[in-house]
């Protein structure tokens, strides 16, 4: 009895501890930052909320990296020196490369998160329930649009592009997707989101992403013969609501409108894109569009596209190398890993026709959704992303936090000092900030 109590007390110190480090894991930051952009917060500052989630996202992953040094299990390869090395000389041949430099740091830094974070399936499942509060004020949309004629996504809690969401949607619908086959709780709820992500996707007219989505479900209702004409049917369902709700809002019109008008510039960007490319194409071009072409995109709307005509080949050699590590440590057999070739060649699709690794929340979801694909526990290859590399030499250790810190003044010094912040700036297509052609 006398050494029982000393023993429960140091368990319950124990489990306090675990609960503590639960609570304030790099993870749960992850989730706090779908939250914000889940239910529309921002500071309230007057600040565009673009801009600030942006702030927010690389104080997210400056966070990321500098916690896990803590624990010494932050590293840099030789690969990423010549990366930075790369980076130094390309910014002679860029045009305007204080912008891709932006660029191309934020994109180191998600690179790095990747292999810092590990993949828990309780906070997934809580991002796509929570999600689902995105949809409260569809209804009233929807009501709108028979009443008008006209549809608007004013239901949305961002005043941002649409496609941020039409983007988000298909992410979140690839974990939604693996927990209706994979749980028996909450089944309902993620097909109810599965059917109002895509509805929603069809409101807005998102080709890339319908096209994406249709290939993913069709993928997944192939292999997986007990949830197939469940997904079939919820599929169906979101076309004929959407065509439902159109007939209904177009009964005065003499020709039903299946879908909303759009306009697409995409051959003329990828045209243009390559012409700049031509111009450096070890280096590349830079930011291609800044004074010449202020009326269209600031980017091809092509995530390859636009690394081979802004860094040039040997930029295009680190995607390209960074590829060819996933697709040889995965499994390409389509009966046995279905779901991740699935969700990759959807993603895929959407990243070839849309400009969605442009937007601080989607980047972060594309970040989640590799986690999830590569080092979730339950697919093959996952140990060889989960491994975790110790540093041998002191220098091993110092080197991550100088480059770390740098990054932190650099980025500091970017936030204090840019002008995108202020009031009264035109509206222009984004790329760091949402005033993409304005920096400073």
């Amino acid at each position: 009895m006398y050494n029982k109590n000393p023993l429960s007390k140091q368990h319950k110190l124990q489990t306090f501890i675990k609960s503590v480090r639960l609570l304030f894991n790099k993870e749960l930051s992850i989730g706090l930052y779908f939250l914000l952009f889940i239910l529309g917060m921002n500071t309230g500052s007057g600040h565009d909320s673009y801009n600030e989630f942006r702030v927010f996202q690389v104080t997210l992953l400056l966070v990321i990296g500098v916690s896990t040094w803590c624990y010494r299990r932050l590293f840099i390869t030789k690969l990423e020196l010549l990366f930075f090395a790369f980076i130094a000389f390309g910014s002679f041949f860029w045009q305007q490369p204080i912008f891709v430099l932006n660029d191309v740091l934020l994109v180191y830094l998600l690179y790095k998160s990747f292999y810092l974070l590990n993949y828990q399936p309780l906070l997934s499942k809580l991002i796509v329930l929570s999600s689902l509060l995105i949809f409260l004020l569809l209804p009233v949309a929807l009501w709108n649009y028979i009443d008008t004629g006209k549809y608007s996504p004013i239901w949305y809690p961002l005043p941002w592009n649409m496609r941020v969401y039409d983007s988000y949607f298909l992410i979140i619908s690839v974990f939604a997707v693996w927990f209706y086959l994979t749980e028996k709780q909450y089944r309902f709820l993620y097909l109810l989101f599965l059917f109002l992500a895509f509805l929603a996707v069809l409101l807005d007219g998102g080709r890339s992403v319908t096209l994406a989505y249709t290939v993913f479900i069709a993928i997944i209702s192939l292999f997986h013969r007990r949830a197939r004409w469940r997904l079939v049917l919820m599929y169906a369902m979101s076309w004929l609501t959407y065509i439902i709700v159109t007939y209904t809002a177009n009964t005065s019109v003499t020709s039903l409108r299946i879908a909303r008008d759009t306009r697409s510039d995409r051959y003329d960007l990828w045209i243009n894109a390559f012409q700049c490319w031509s111009q450096h194409p070890l280096f590349g071009c830079g930011f291609y569009q800044l004074d010449k072409y202020p009326n269209i995109a600031a980017h091809p709307h092509n995530l390859f596209i636009q690394v081979l005509t802004e860094t040039g080949l040997i930029g295009f050699g680190f995607l390209a190398f960074i590829i060819f590590k996933v697709a040889k440590n995965i499994n390409w057999d389509l009966k046995q890993n279905y779901f991740v070739i699935a969700a990759l060649l959807a993603i895929s699709i959407d990243m070839s026709l849309s400009g969605v690794h442009i937007y601080p929340v989607t980047q972060i979801a594309l970040l989640w959704l590799f986690v999830f694909l590569l080092k979730n526990p339950e697919f093959s290859h996952a140990h060889h992303f989960n491994k975790v590399v110790q540093q041998k030499k002191a220098i091993d250790n110092i080197l991550p936090l100088i480059i770390y810190l740098s990054l932190t003044i650099w980025f500091i010094y970017l936030f204090t000092n840019t002008s995108s912040f202020l009031p009264g700036t035109p509206l222009t297509p984004p790329r760091f900030w949402v005033y993409g052609y304005q920096l400073w």
